[in-house]
């Protein structure tokens, strides 16, 4: 299954894709997880799974004007969930008692109709798996990036990423040159792609976790080694919102710090 942010949009409407984005932009923030698209069943168009090593995190599901999440809680989740169900809307309370309990789990499908809704979702994933994601210095994902060592070792994708790189980019790095450790990386003789990567210069002079610790951030230096977001990608070439986050999405990092900015600030 694939879809434009047109094609999506349009099946869904407008409010829901912005919902869809946030709780999407959300999950990639906080978890370490793959994104699957497939089809939704007799119900639904399409269903998009996110999960790592074969557990699902959830199922966001589509079809015309509408999206739903699903969520699947075992016996830890629902006793973490019961101590603090006054944290969750009514809503939420009447969804999870009202579900059955199969022998994987309780199986809940929400409505994602709500910003209410969308931070219940949040809170519910959250109970589920806490979040486990670590960026590099600059704010990129690495374990979304297809040159990240571990992600060449397990599936090698850089011929596909090498070509994406020079498609919006610009850059021209032959596929068997990349491969890289991570800027945190501290072993001997560790592989970079930029070895005078100037954000992780600044990081470690000033003996900061990262950019969005900085109090100059977005700086000129941050600003050399920013990536396209998805709408900068689409202006670019229509891009296929699967091959975005598979191949370019590692990269957002302004979007990405700028929302965790706002999340700290919020809380």
């Amino acid at each position: 299954m694939g879809y434009t942010k047109k094609q999506l949009e349009e099946l869904i409407g407008t409010a829901g894709y912005q919902l869809y984005r946030k709780l999407n932009d959300d999950i990639l923030d906080r978890y370490q997880v793959s994104q699957m698209w497939d089809k939704g069943g007799k119900d639904w168009e399409s269903c998009l799974r996110y999960s790592r090593g074969g557990k699902t995190l959830c199922t966001v599901y589509f079809r015309e004007g509408q999206a739903g999440v699903l969520i699947i809680f075992g016996k830890k989740e629902r006793e973490r969930f019961e101590e603090s169900a006054d944290r969750f809307s009514a809503a939420v309370r009447e969804k999870y008692y009202a579900s059955r309990t199969y022998h994987d789990g309780k199986w809940m499908l929400f409505d994602l109709e709500t910003p209410d809704m969308l931070m219940d979702m949040v809170m519910l994933l959250a109970v589920k798996k806490a979040p486990d994601k670590k960026l590099a210095m600059c704010g990129y994902c690495c374990d979304m990036c297809k040159v990240f060592a571990r992600n060449v070792k397990k599936k090698d994708q850089r011929a596909s990423l090498s070509a994406y790189w020079e498609r919006y980019y610009g850059l021209r790095i032959p596929a068997e040159k990349m491969q890289c450790d991570g800027c945190r990386c501290k072993k001997s003789g560790a592989r970079r792609i930029d070895d005078s990567c100037p954000v992780r210069a600044c990081v470690l002079g000033k003996k900061l976790e990262g950019c969005w610790a900085c109090t100059s951030y977005p700086c000129e230096v941050f600003r050399s080694r920013k990536g396209l977001s998805p709408g900068e990608a689409d202006a670019v070439s229509e891009l296929d919102i699967a091959e975005y986050y598979e191949y370019l999405g590692a990269f957002d990092n302004k979007s990405r710090l700028d929302r965790r900015e706002k999340y700290n600030h919020d809380i």
